[in-house]
């Protein structure tokens, strides 16, 4: 049997007697964005990242991983890597966004302060999917404007030789996927760039090549599609949410949100209501970025269902954007 295998089917075995089982992933740099916002003010703008968070734990396991002690190698205070990584978004996307010092006298631009941010893992047991939730939770404001930042993914991973199978997709891909998710609804409150239409055809093209070659970065083209702030992005990203593969349509979901969903609130229910169980999480973060009475609305009758008391992804993301 595999070391790391063994290792965690021990840990889960006696954790509740034995103490000092760990686990340690270091995480990816998130992928460069596939485009560039067009009309850019070329002015530098500064960021000021303010960190509130209710708890400053990280990396969290429940259930099987509860006894385990979940660690990141090179990601030692998770709001200064999130800082950095969104930074290095919008300076991708052509927004020239600068991190402020942190003992600067002179007033940022913008300030985004974090309210929550974790990685939340489980795991049944040994023999079970492990599942990662990363939940992000802040306030953005820039002169008079100001607004509520949430964000959500979900992923899991069956890990059947190492566990290390699980870096990626239930660590590096979700945090990646927050930032971007993040500095696009950054950028729909503060400044609303956008894509081209012909930028936007060259990014469709590309996501409909990655996908039909079943790649393992097949997300990341969808997530672009999310972010250009060009309603007409939207029918290829239906197209996909209604792909078989589990990754696939949880990543287009999770774009329309991005995107803006306000007309898409009976396509998003009918995905939640055809998706299985875990996967009916997506949809309700899509729902949740929609924002209005009928998508609360949703959100409280699930809140009140046997399946919020029985999925801990529907529970957490519900309760994220019910609790805003």
């Amino acid at each position: 049997m595999n070391r790391h295998v063994f290792k965690l089917l021990a840990c889960l075995l006696v954790s509740g007697v034995i103490t000092g089982c760990s686990l340690k992933y270091a995480v990816d740099d998130p992928p460069a964005p596939g485009f560039s916002y067009q009309n850019v003010d070329p002015k530098p703008i500064t960021i000021k990242v303010v960190d509130q968070r209710e708890t400053v734990q990280f990396l969290v396991g429940i259930s099987g991983l509860q006894g385990i002690d979940l660690s990141l190698t090179n990601v030692d205070d998770p709001v200064a890597w999130f800082s950095r990584e969104l930074v290095k978004e919008f300076t991708a996307r052509g927004v020239p966004l600068k991190l402020a010092a942190k003992d600067s006298a002179i007033p940022a631009d913008l300030t985004l302060t974090i309210r929550k941010y974790q990685l939340i893992n489980h795991r049944a047991s040994g023999f079970s999917a492990w599942e990662s939730y990363n939940v992000f939770l802040g306030q953005v404001a820039m002169g008079n404007t100001s607004c509520t930042i949430p964000s959500f993914f979900f992923n899991s991973k069956l890990p059947v030789w190492s566990m290390d199978e699980i870096q990626k997709p239930c660590v590096s891909d979700p945090m990646a996927i927050v930032v971007k998710d993040v500095a696009s609804k950054i950028n729909r409150c503060l400044f609303n760039y956008g894509v081209s239409n012909a930028d936007l055809q060259k990014l469709a093209t590309a996501a409909v090549s990655t996908v039909q070659a079943d790649s393992p970065t097949a997300c990341f083209p969808l997530i672009d599609l999310g972010s250009t702030n060009n309603p007409h992005a939207m029918s290829t990203l239906k197209r996909f949410a209604e792909h078989d593969d589990s990754f696939v349509h949880n990543c287009a979901v999770n774009a329309i949100g991005t995107l803006g969903a306000q007309d898409q609130f009976e396509f998003l229910v009918g995905r939640f209501n055809y998706f299985a169980t875990n996967d009916k999480v997506m949809p309700l973060k899509a729902i949740g970025d929609i924002g209005t009475g009928q998508a609360w609305d949703h959100l409280r009758q699930v809140q009140s269902s046997s399946l919020y008391r029985e999925e801990n992804g529907v529970k957490y993301c519900t309760d994220l954007y019910l609790t805003r």
